[in-house]
């Protein structure tokens, strides 16, 4: 069963990454937690997104993003 939870929450980051190519996202393996971090010519270049699950982190991104965008 942890195989296939592990599984699930890899193919979730997968599908984020997709998203968001030019983000770096990951799955914390000692945390659990969820982080991203922006491009380099984002605005919030050094702000490291953190959240405890997948939705939080992709809602969190989404919001970054509109940030960016005027």
């Amino acid at each position: 069963m942890a195989g296939k939870r592990a599984a699930g929450w890899d193919s979730g980051v997968d599908r984020l990454r997709r998203q968001y190519p030019r983000w770096r996202i990951w799955r914390g393996h000692t945390t659990g937690g969820y982080w991203a971090m922006p491009p380099r010519d984002h605005p919030t270049q050094r702000e490291l997104i953190g959240a405890s699950s997948l939705d939080e982190l992709a809602r969190r991104i989404a919001q970054t993003e509109q940030r960016r965008d005027p």
